[in-house]
């Protein structure tokens, strides 16, 4: 044997020649070449040689690879029962290798009984998006049943080790989406109606909370009365009659009597010889409130001119900031020509307008007019004119 017509040296490990074969051991760069193969023999005492050559190449494999599983990789697929769905196992790096799908041990086809709606394509060669060549098997549920859920779908490799990886089919978990649309919906129209029946209810809400055990009945503001009424005195004929008769009668009759209120009506509670200014001065720092009576029949200077509003309107809005209540006795639509402070509460808070004859329906507590009247009044809190009608059925 020669390698480029020098001999090999078959003594060496390197080489083995046995029979018609020859082996090299750990072959390199330098083994490459024109390998002659000669035999020697005679026919007729004439000697012949036969020759062959053998050019060899070396050529470097690629470095075999332990096959990827890419899908799954122990994966739990949400789906509805009764739909349809696909496993999808993918294998990189060799393609020259098998797989299967097993679920318990067993075969899948063989596990369902080779039922028609579980459908195993046979093993494909396709490529992957990043051009390597890939394995694909895909196991098809025509319908997923109850039985499928919650089980181990291995896809296994028939290489050493069995790489094998698993999917679990589980159903949805629940859609809270609609409930939760559901609910907000009702909360948002839950609080629209409770902001809407405060508005409507407003009064009626404030006043059963006065009478209710949590609200405190009594303030200690050191304060002798709950109003101070207002009301023009310069007034003469039916006006004036009418006027005297809803405050020295009416308010009375309800605030104080049915309602336990204490009231400081000029005219009707100061003390023979006192000083006016000082009289009124004093009642209003002691009160709570203040009434003021209005009329569209009153002329203007009754208004503008009146000492006692003058002062009033000043320690109320000035000095003690305490609240001033309005109580229209007939509709006025034109407040043109009342003082400006009125015409300011007028427009920051409105005004209470009396309806109707003095009768006994309308001297209820119960009716609209006495129930805002009420609710711009201070909590109910004298006991000693409770006791004093406490024979009445009538209590706020």
């Amino acid at each position: 044997m020669e390698l480029e017509c020098q001999p090999l040296e078959i003594q060496n490990n390197k080489y083995l020649a046995l029979e018609n074969t020859l082996t090299i051991t750990d072959p390199d760069k330098e083994d490459e070449g024109n390998y002659t193969c000669v035999v020697h023999f005679n026919y007729n005492d004439v000697t012949f040689s036969l020759t062959r050559a053998v050019d060899m190449t070396l050529r470097v494999l690629p470095e075999l690879r332990q096959p990827l599983i890419r899908n799954p990789k122990n994966d739990i697929v949400k789906v509805e029962l009764g739909s349809p769905v696909t496993l999808r196992c993918e294998v990189l790096n060799r393609v020259d290798i098998g797989m299967i799908w097993y679920i318990n041990d067993t075969f899948v086809d063989s596990y369902y009984n080779f039922d028609p709606r579980i459908i195993l394509e046979d093993v494909n060669t396709t490529v992957s998006a990043n051009g390597e060549p890939m394995l694909v098997s895909n196991l098809h549920f025509l319908e997923v049943k109850e039985e499928d859920y919650n089980k181990k779908f291995f896809c296994v490799l028939f290489v050493p080790a069995n790489p094998m990886a698993y999917v679990i089919l589980q159903p949805p978990d629940p859609n809270l989406q609609p409930f939760l649309i559901a609910f907000f919906v009702s909360l948002v129209f839950l609080a629209i109606t409770i902001v809407i029946a405060m508005k409507i209810f407003k009064v009626d809400i404030v006043l059963w909370y006065r009478s209710s055990c949590f609200a405190s009945k009594i303030v200690k503001d050191g304060k002798l009365y709950d109003a101070y009424v207002m009301y023009p005195k310069n007034v003469s004929g039916p006006v004036s009659q009418f006027i005297e008769m809803f405050v020295l009668m009416v308010l009375p009759e309800v605030l104080e009597r049915k309602c336990a209120y204490r009231l400081f009506i000029f005219g009707r509670d100061e003390l023979p010889g006192e000083g006016i200014s000082d009289v009124i001065n004093e009642a209003i720092s002691q009160s709570r409130r203040l009434i003021i009576i209005l009329g569209a029949t009153l002329p203007e200077y009754h208004l503008k001119d009146d000492f006692e509003q003058q002062i009033a309107m000043y320690d109320a809005l000035i000095r003690n900031k305490m609240k001033v209540i309005l109580v229209e006795l007939e509709k006025i639509s034109y407040y043109k020509n009342m003082p400006e402070s009125i015409r300011y509460i007028k427009q920051k808070q409105g005004a209470v307008r009396w309806k109707g004859e003095f009768t006994d329906k309308n001297l209820s507590k119960k009716t609209k007019f006495w129930k805002h009247l009420r609710y711009y009044m201070p909590q109910e809190q004298h006991k000693d004119l409770e006791d004093m009608y406490s024979n009445s059925d009538n209590k706020c």
